[in-house]
């Protein structure tokens, strides 16, 4: 008798649970609004990427002065992420600081056509990434609290989703505007647009407190595109400096990002003394966009049936291989446009390998209790590399000059897949 009692009970609740699935799965449209709220935003930040190297070469700055210019950016982005995140935490507050980032960043954006010296460049540069830096941790943050668990992923992928595809129609915005707009008419217009999230911000976001641990979030995949977009600001966890077993994860992440950044930061400086426009370093900028985000989503399918460390391994070696085309570009003249916008499609190509890869070792092999600390260590090298390489760059590309700069920098990322080999004979082994 108690078997046939329980059994109604059994299929009450089921019914109530599918019946709040369902629920849940209707408000997903409603609790995405939000989402768009960030178009405009990615839009003007987008289209402004390109433009800030070629501002600090407008008034005379040099492949160090654009070095220098994006580690201070890298520099107060990554500090900025912290102050953010910590201060949201301690008032337990999320949509008043996507605001403020929506409304500094784009008030910055209007100050770069002001800028009448470098100087001044890498002071507004400071306050722009700064300001950017509080509307990159936070939205994952208030999408683990509007969204349930099984659907954080769903959750983030369209959020990056969007963003992603809103960044390269910023990037389409600015090769349009440059071709009626001088430079610093350009900001302006791109300010103008970020000034819209501001209000639209406002009527979606929906401030939702957040009581749950850092170290409970993992690593989700959706939103390491925004690393390669932000360097170095997505410290979403505090680094507690422990390798955990991941040091030759770290060394490799180390010379990667020093690598990454000499490329980088010195591609449109080559681009524009080999006499491109503006529009084809926006053309060049697209591709490697667009690239990156049609991959994205793909190389994560690829990765629940693969080797994290296999998809990264194979990832670093076609980023060497993109690398090492911009020194074979520059000795061959004729060839230049072609390799130097395939070496830029492949950079592009190949970050969702290595983004995502490594993001998912740590996610799988470390220890839920250890994770939070494990991804803040991570994403502290990562930072410090980014930004050791974004000062270098400049100098190595002063003294030595182009060829030496990219060869050095496709030498780094070779040089970052032995560690990981290393570790992978290691683990044979045992």
């Amino acid at each position: 008798m108690e078997d046939l009692r329980g059994h109604p009970r059994k299929r009450e609740r089921a019914a109530l649970k599918s019946i709040e699935k369902a629920k849940q799965m209707r408000r997903r449209p409603d609790s995405a609004r939000w989402f768009y709220s960030f178009i405009p935003f990615k839009v003007s930040t987008g289209g402004a990427a390109p433009l800030i190297p070629l501002l600090t070469m407008a008034l005379g700055g040099g492949p160090s002065d654009v070095g220098i210019v994006n580690a201070i950016g890298s520099t107060a982005s990554m500090l900025g992420g912290l102050f953010w995140g910590k201060l949201s935490d301690k008032l337990n507050r999320r949509k008043v600081f996507l605001i403020a980032g929506f409304l500094g960043t784009a008030i910055s954006t209007l100050l770069f056509p002001l800028a009448r010296s470098v100087y001044q460049v890498m002071a507004i540069n400071a306050v722009y990434t700064f300001f950017i830096a509080a509307t990159i941790p936070l939205p994952i943050l208030i999408i683990t609290k509007a969204f349930r668990l099984e659907d954080w992923d769903w959750a983030i992928g369209r959020f990056n989703e969007i963003s992603g595809w809103a960044w390269v129609g910023g990037m389409v915005t600015g090769l349009l505007l440059g071709q009626f707009l001088s430079l610093r008419g350009i900001f302006v217009f791109l300010g103008v647009i970020g000034l819209l999230s501001v209000p639209y911000g406002l009527h979606t976001i929906r401030e939702v407190p957040l009581h749950l641990s850092r170290e409970k979030l993992g690593v989700y995949t959706g939103y390491v595109v925004e690393k390669f977009r932000y360097i170095p600001n997505m410290i979403t966890h505090l680094p507690r400096f422990s390798t955990g077993g991941f040091g030759a994860l770290y060394l490799s992440s180390l010379l990667f990002w020093v690598g990454a950044m000499l490329y980088f930061t010195q591609f449109p400086v080559l681009l524009k003394a080999r006499g491109f426009t503006t529009s084809g370093i926006y053309l060049m900028s697209i591709g490697n966009s667009a690239v990156s985000a049609f991959m994205y989503t793909r190389v994560g399918k690829k990765l629940r049936n693969g080797s994290g460390y296999g998809v990264l391994i194979r990832g670093l070696l076609l980023r060497a291989l993109a690398f090492a085309l911009v020194p074979l570009a520059i000795h061959l003249d004729s060839m230049f446009g072609v390799l130097t916008f395939l070496s830029y499609l492949l950079a592009g190509y190949t970050w969702a390998f290595i983004g995502i890869s490594t993001t998912s070792i740590i996610s799988r092999e470390a220890k839920p209790k250890e994770r939070g600390a494990l991804i803040g260590t991570y994403n502290m090298v990562s930072s410090v590399g980014a930004i050791l390489g974004n000062f270098a760059s400049g100098f190595v590309t002063q003294s030595l000059g182009f060829s030496a700069e990219f060869s050095l920098a496709s030498l780094l990322i070779v040089l970052s897949i032995v560690p990981l080999l290393c570790e992978k004979v290691k683990s044979q082994g045992e």
